[in-house]
Parts: C-alpha cells; structure tokens; sequence
C-alpha cells in the first residue's frame, strides 16, 4: 500500500482526493492546521491525520514511510490577509515540505498551480514563487506541477468565484456587481481535475526524473465570464437578480484571454469528461437535493 501525504487535506480539492485515492486503496496522512479543521474521513482505517500546530513536519516524514507528497494546501489573499501571510502559506510552507521530502527520499512530489500570470496577484506571484523553488529541487526528486484554471463543484465555499454566484442566486440576490465579463477562462469540474491528479501519478514512471513536469489542466473549450454567468442563471428558473456587467474594473494585468496546452496530459491518456454545461448542471442538482 503507498502513502501520500496530502497537504490542504481539509479543503475543497483535497477532500476529493483523498476520497479518491482512499478508494484505490492508499493510505492518506491528512495534515491540517489545527484540530478546528476537521477532516472528512478521520477515523477511516487507512487515514491519519497530524496538525502543524502540534507536530513538526519533519517528524511527520520520521514516523511514515512517505511514498508521496501532493500539496493542495493554499492562500488566496481573498480575506483580507497580508502578502507575508501569502508568503509563508505558499512558498515558506510548502519548501519546508519539499525539502523534509528530498531529505527522506521520498518517490515523489506533486504540486497544484495556477495557470495565471504570475504579475496578476500577489497568489499567482506566490504560487509561481514555490513552483521555481520546485523547479530547482526537481534533480532530487521526482517533480510534478498541474496548473489549474478556475475549478469548481458542488459545495465549495463562496469565496470561489462560482460558488459564490451560486449562493447569490440561490438566496435570489437583488443584483450582483460584475466586470464587463469578457475574459475567457477555461472552467473545469472538480472530478476532472482529481482525474489528473490521478493520472500523473498513475503514469509517475513516464515523467522525467531531472526537470520539472508541467502539465496544465482543462477542458479546451474557453468560455466568456459573461456567459458562464447567464449559464449559471438560467439554472434557478424564476431569478430576478439582476447582473450589473461592468460595475467592477478588471484586475490591474487583467490576461483577457489565454491558451491551455493540455496535449502533455492528453499524451498520457487523460481527457476532460465533463462539459461545462453538465458541470454547472451537477453543481446546481447536487446543492438543491
């Protein structure tokens, strides 16, 4: 049985990992913050869970035999938090991870990115901060990163982008405050993107051992905000919310449009199932049972 040491086990991506590979029949080391986080399958046989408040990292990679390491684990600066509260959750964290994981020999590392320009935000510049860091360390240990574009499902909490407008709409909000919507991202669902998690790893043994593996993950179908938006509404039948497009400036380097090259994880027999029709569909069924 391998052992993955899952960190951001209590999130919204790193639930459905560790659901997933949970029933292939791996073990799962679940870090988390502290013990208020609580984690979806504690007490499951094949589970166990350590808190950074409580244990060291490198006691975690003294006390198990870490086959691998997927770090999900971020900070996007949407509360309110400083840049040096983003610096060491993204990059002074995770490196602290990396470097217990080549110390240990562990078999491999695989790292969740983001396809934004890194001069869009401080958590994009963040993000490609520790992927050069990975980048460096990648002669030492097997290295994986998946770029993500805009993720979603059902249940995700509302400081995503379209959870957030599903909780608007749901509550039938009087207006909500957009941007004119005309940047196109590639939205992918949140069973897709545990898929190529599942594939990178399953496929580990075709990746080269001294350079860092990028893969970047989507569907290949680019869709306006503005229509993925309307897509959204027509799922409550009835709303009234109306949607000032417009109201909020783009971000300073806002990127209007962008291409996905997914042949890397094509190549290695991986496909997007779920259009983002079906998605929004499963999202909408699954929070209105």
């Amino acid at each position: 049985m391998k052992t993955i040491l899952l960190i951001g086990a209590t999130g919204y991506l790193g639930t459905h990992l560790a659901e997933h590979f949970l029933n292939k029949g791996y073990h799962i080391i679940a870090l988390a913050l502290n013990r208020s986080e609580q984690f979806k399958f504690d007490g499951h046989e094949n589970v166990s869970v350590y808190y950074l408040n409580e244990t060291e990292i490198g006691d975690i990679f003294e006390k198990e035999k870490v086959d691998i390491v997927i770090h999900t684990a971020t900070l996007y600066g949407r509360c309110g938090e400083q840049i040096t509260e983003m610096l060491k959750a993204n990059v002074e964290f995770p490196l602290s991870v990396l470097i217990q994981a080549v110390k240990h020999n562990v078999n491999l590392f695989v790292n969740t990115d983001t396809i934004l320009a890194k001069n869009i935000s401080p958590y994009s510049l963040t993000k490609h901060c520790f992927s050069d860091w990975l980048s460096m360390y990648a002669d030492q240990i097997k290295s994986i990163d998946l770029k993500l574009d805009h993720f979603y499902g059902p249940n995700d909490k509302p400081v995503k982008f379209i959870a957030y407008l599903f909780e608007q709409f749901r509550k039938n909000a009087i207006s909500i405050d957009l941007t004119e919507g005309s940047q196109t991202r590639d939205f992918i669902y949140i069973d897709d993107v545990v898929s190529a998690f599942d594939c990178v790893i399953s496929h580990a043994d075709r990746i080269p051992f001294d350079r860092l593996a990028i893969f970047e993950v989507g569907t290949n179908v680019k869709t306006t905000v503005k229509d993925m938006v309307f897509s959204i509404k027509t799922l409550f039948k009835g709303n009234s919310t109306k949607l000032n497009f417009g109201a909020l400036p783009y971000r300073k380097n806002e990127v209007l449009d962008y291409e996905i090259n997914t042949l890397p994880l094509r190549m290695l027999g991986w496909t997007a199932k779920t259009s983002l029709k079906a998605g929004l569909k499963k999202v909408y069924e699954g929070e209105n049972k």
